[in-house]
């Protein structure tokens, strides 16, 4: 199941606000109390005190005490946001074993998204004709697959992405860096709308609907990218890059495959592509069924 914030009460929200809160101790504190709704509580009367690490329960209570609640629960049901916890059996399958899992995910739109092969695309932000054109063939024989698009709702690559998965029929996953009510890039809104509404997708973040976005959050946000997805495929990354911290994840922290489109040589848009396929820590991307292939054989080893 998941939860409505009308189903929650002020210290259940309060705790689900804690910045940082991590699936394993929500898990903990849930089984102790009895269940989600006692957990909270559970934390304020002291009688969590036994169950989590010294000083555990005093961090968690004070920050509790910091959360506007009422924020918190205005900001959900203007954006008509439900919440899954880690604890739910709806929760993803594919995030849900991960160290760094979050205890729940604030979200717009179809969970089952979640439950299906998929392949998160990500990329530069400045991304050229060549990056756009690249993004659109991979995604047009990933969703006449039935695979699911994931990516980060940015400029550039991740836009790219998402369109072209609403352009060719397929259901696509956005994940912020930021609540759901302060949408970034704030032009990307209608995109959004669209894929919750006419593309039977989803849209959610770890952080409660009223968080503003900061630099910050987009690592933390690059992570369930990678969490959420069978297999990464960077599209177009120049040496320093986010998407390629998101492929460094996929490999080394999560134990799936990573996938760069080669590019241009000499072309700086391309030149992190170029030397993540050198150095032989992901595939070179070339035959999109390749891809489809290994985001089917992944989610069958890791479900």
């Amino acid at each position: 199941m998941s939860w409505n914030v009308q189903e929650l009460d002020d210290n259940t929200i309060r705790l689900l606000c804690v910045d940082g809160l991590g699936g394993s101790t929500l898990t903990v504190l849930a089984r102790e109390a009895g269940g989600l709704l006692e957990a909270g509580n559970a934390i304020i009367s002291g009688e969590a005190d036994n169950w989590l690490p010294d000083a555990a329960c005093d961090l968690l209570r004070k920050r509790m005490r910091c959360t506007n609640v009422n924020s918190a629960r205005l900001s959900a049901e203007a954006t008509n946001a439900d919440i899954v916890v880690v604890t739910d059996d709806d929760f993803p399958r594919l995030l849900k074993p991960l160290p760094a899992c979050p205890a729940s995910l604030w979200y717009r739109g179809n969970l089952t998204t979640c439950d299906l092969p998929s392949v998160a695309i990500v990329g530069a932000r400045r991304c050229t004709e060549y990056g756009f054109g690249q993004a659109r063939v991979f995604v047009k024989a990933i969703v006449n697959s039935d695979i699911v698009v994931i990516s980060g709702g940015a400029r550039g690559i991740d836009a790219a992405a998402h369109r072209s998965s609403l352009l060719y029929g397929g259901r696509t996953c956005v994940v912020l860096g930021s609540g759901l009510q302060r949408i970034y890039p704030k032009e990307h809104w209608e995109l959004f709308d669209q894929i919750v509404k006419d593309g039977g997708g989803l849209v959610l973040s770890e952080f409660p609907c009223d968080r503003s976005p900061k630099p910050a959050n987009f690592p933390r946000r690059n992570r369930i990218v990678s969490g959420l997805a069978s297999v990464v495929l960077v599209v177009e990354a120049a040496k320093r890059s986010g998407a390629l911290i998101t492929a460094r994840i996929t490999v080394e922290e999560h134990g799936r495959q990573a996938f760069a489109v080669p590019g241009r040589n000499n072309d700086p848009s391309s030149a992190g592509c170029l030397q993540a396929i050198a150095d032989g820590w992901v595939g070179i991307a070339i035959d999109p069924q390749e891809i489809v292939d290994e985001a089917k054989a992944a989610w069958k080893r890791f479900t």
